[in-house]
């Protein structure tokens, strides 16, 4: 969470105050009048969401409306770092390369992985409870709920996360066939 609180900082101390006028009046069906007024900044604003359930960590799709429609897409990018990778900066990534491997992989393991995804889940060290999160927010989906796995796993991992563990968790699993596939589609990427 304390995370997700530095993004929306980020984001309040970037707006201006026609940002602010313009996400107030977006907000308008969502925050009653009288609480507009009150809101004198980007992180009163977020606050409000945040009571109201609008806006969470796992929740992000208001705030994407709203930076969509007052077309910061400066902001944007942080948000979709946040959502891709825990973090809003880059220095928390992985490189170029290696994000484009890890993309690579996730699509592979997605498309191959199956019912033993919440074996391959903890083993790469992801929480029953987040497993439960993630499963009731996609529950007829699995191919969304992996996806959904890894990235979790990428945010922990940071600018640690890497392919080639990926590939050794799923053989520690005895899943040797996926880790072949995604071993062989890594190969074929160009250096």
């Amino acid at each position: 969470m304390g995370e997700f609180l530095g993004l929306l900082y980020q984001i309040s101390g970037s707006l201006d105050s026609e940002n602010l006028k313009n996400l107030k009046f977006l907000c308008g069906e969502d925050i009653r009048k009288k609480e507009l007024e009150k809101i004198s900044s980007g992180t009163d604003l977020f606050k409000n969401l945040m009571e109201k359930g609008k806006i969470s960590v796992d929740n992000t799709g208001f705030l994407r409306f709203l930076l969509t429609n007052i077309k910061r897409e400066d902001l944007l990018e942080k948000l979709e770092n946040f959502e891709k990778y825990g973090s809003g900066e880059r220095d928390d990534l992985p490189d170029a390369e290696e994000i484009e491997r890890l993309e690579t992989a996730f699509e592979v393991i997605c498309d191959n992985l199956g019912k033993p995804w919440k074996m391959f889940a903890r083993k790469i060290g992801v929480s029953d409870a987040k497993l439960d999160q993630i499963q009731d927010k996609h529950p007829r989906d699995m191919r969304e709920q992996i996806r959904q796995v890894l990235k979790a796993w990428q945010k922990v991992q940071g600018k640690n996360a890497d392919s080639a563990e990926l590939i050794k968790k799923l053989r520690d699993c005895g899943l040797n066939l996926v880790a072949d596939n995604v071993d062989k589609q890594l190969r074929t990427m160009p250096n």
